[in-house]
């Protein structure tokens, strides 16, 4: 998958091009609605399936006053753009000059005259342009003006609750897995760098990769089991959010033992699904009934997995 740095990119050329548009936080199911229709009108004509995204959120530059939480951080979702089939990306770096680009111009210079765009593949509330000016109407009008084929996503459902990136998020922070999982169209998982920590694992003889989720939303604090995926290898693994009451450390962290595991794996990058929690975090009285129970926790998450 090729990655292009907006569209001053000069790798970019001219070519038929089925775009889909959006941020795609998480990546759910409603996201990769829009992508699949995309990728598959793309095989259909021999043309290329192109994403349009945009880092940072705009609505950190549209609202810098409101907390905006992610679902995922841009590698993450990267990552998933890819897996879907995705050929390339145009990455916006979201600006204030971005943000006063007309929908006219976007639309028919950006999109039409340099991509090469013959279709577009969007939510059907999907607004773009200055002061969100352009919407389905006025894509419907440049779709017969420009002769580009247009698909409006109706929202997805599961169950009876539509499927949106903020419902999922509060999902996750209130440990309702299984929910999020459904929106999801996958298990919840978590994306990041492995950093060095404070050693307590293996002091302890249980190992742990210490994981920087760079301010993705993370499950309540407790023990699960989990899946890790490192290069393609998938891993066994129990998960240790929060902080370490019987050492007195009132840091958050991530760690992940992988079972029967021992390469040394500093800076790689991991993803971890979120299989089951299997109890909340607790102090223990000494070093070794801590080590008692995290036995009890492979033994456990084995069985779970």
């Amino acid at each position: 998958m090729q990655i292009f740095q907006g569209f001053r990119d000069k790798r970019i050329r001219n070519r038929p091009r089925c775009i889909a548009i959006g941020i795609f936080d998480g990546v759910h199911r409603g996201h990769q609605k829009i992508i699949a229709r995309a990728v598959r009108d793309a095989k259909r004509i021999g043309a290329s399936s192109t994403v349009i995204t945009f880092d940072p959120h705009p609505n950190k530059v549209l609202r810098p006053a409101v907390s905006h939480p992610i679902l995922m951080t841009l590698s993450h979702r990267l990552n998933f753009f890819e897996k879907i089939g995705v050929n390339e990306v145009i990455l916006v770096h979201f600006n204030e000059r971005f943000a006063k680009i007309s929908h006219r111009h976007f639309l028919d210079e950006l999109l039409f005259g340099q991509l090469g765009m013959k279709s577009l593949s969007v939510g059907k509330d999907f607004r773009f342009g200055f002061r969100g000016l352009g919407d389905a109407r006025t894509l419907l009008e440049g779709s017969k003006r420009l002769g580009f084929q247009l698909s409006l996503a109706k929202p997805v459902k599961a169950g009876h609750d539509i499927i949106s990136s903020t419902r999922i998020r509060k999902l996750i922070e209130k440990g309702e897995l299984n929910k999020a999982e459904r929106m999801l169209g996958r298990p919840v998982s978590v994306y990041g760098t492995v950093e060095h920590g404070r050693g307590r694992g293996r002091s302890l003889g249980f190992p742990t990769a210490n994981l920087n989720p760079h301010h993705e939303t993370l499950p309540p604090g407790g023990v699960y089991a989990a899946w890790g995926s490192l290069n393609g290898t998938k891993l066994k693994a129990v998960i240790h959010i929060g902080k370490r009451p019987t050492f007195k450390d009132r840091q958050k962290s991530l760690e992940a033992h992988f079972f029967n595991f021992h390469r040394n794996i500093y800076g790689s990058a991991i993803e971890l699904f979120f299989k089951k929690r299997i109890r909340g975090t607790r102090a223990f009285g000494s070093p070794e009934a801590l080590t008692r129970a995290i036995r009890k926790d492979i033994d456990h998450a084995s069985k779970i997995l």
